[in-house]
C-alpha cells in the first residue's frame, strides 16, 4: 500500500514536470508565432506602400508621356525649336528616370512580399506547434486529475509531435 502511494506521488510529480516542460515549449511557440505574424503584417504594409509609390511614379511617367506626345503631335507654332527640343529631351529624360525608379520600387515591393510569405509560413508552423502543445498540456493535466496514466502517455506523444513541429520550424528561420 505504501508503494502504491509512493508510485502515485512520483507519477504525479512526473506528470507535473511534463506539463511544465510542455508549457515552456508552448510559451516559446506562442512568442515566435506572434513575432512572425507581426513581421508578416509589417512586410505586407511595406509592400503595399511600395506598390502605392510605384503607382504614383507610373502616373507621373504617364503625364510626361502624354505631354511629350502632345508636343510631337501638335507643337506650338510660336515655339523656339531649340527650346522645344530641350523640353522634349527633358520629358524623355524624366520618362526614363521614372522607368528606372519603378523597376527599383518593383524589386523592393516584390522582396517585401516574399518576406511576408516567409514570415507567415513561419507563423503557421509555430501556431501549429502551439496547438499540439496546448492539446498535450490538456491531456497531461487530465491525467493528473483523473489519475489515468494513459492520458499522460497520449499527452507526451502529442507534445513530442508539437516539439518536433516547433524544432523543424525553427530550423527554417
Amino acid at each position: 500500500m505504501a508503494e502504491d502511494k509512493e508510485f502515485s506521488k512520483r507519477t504525479n510529480q512526473f506528470i507535473a514536470l511534463t506539463a511544465l516542460i510542455l508549457a515552456i515549449c508552448a510559451t516559446f511557440a506562442s512568442l515566435y508565432a506572434g513575432a512572425n505574424a507581426s513581421k508578416g503584417i509589417l512586410a505586407q504594409s511595406q509592400a503595399s506602400d511600395g506598390w502605392a509609390y510605384y503607382q504614383a511614379k507610373s502616373i507621373k511617367q504617364t503625364l510626361y508621356e502624354s505631354e511629350l506626345a502632345m508636343l510631337e503631335i501638335d507643337p506650338p507654332s510660336n515655339a523656339d525649336p531649340a527650346k522645344l527640343d530641350a523640353l522634349k529631351k527633358n520629358y524623355s529624360d524624366n520618362i526614363a528616370r521614372y522607368e528606372r525608379e519603378q523597376e527599383e520600387i518593383r524589386t523592393n515591393a516584390t522582396a517585401k512580399e516574399a518576406d511576408r510569405d516567409h514570415f507567415l509560413a513561419l507563423n503557421k508552423g509555430f501556431a501549429g506547434a502551439l496547438t499540439y502543445l496546448q492539446i498535450a498540456i490538456l491531456l497531461v493535466s487530465l491525467a493528473g486529475l483523473v489519475k489515468q496514466i494513459y492520458f499522460w502517455y497520449i499527452g507526451m506523444a502529442v507534445g513530442a509531435f508539437g516539439i518536433f513541429n516547433f524544432v523543424t520550424t525553427m530550423m527554417t528561420v
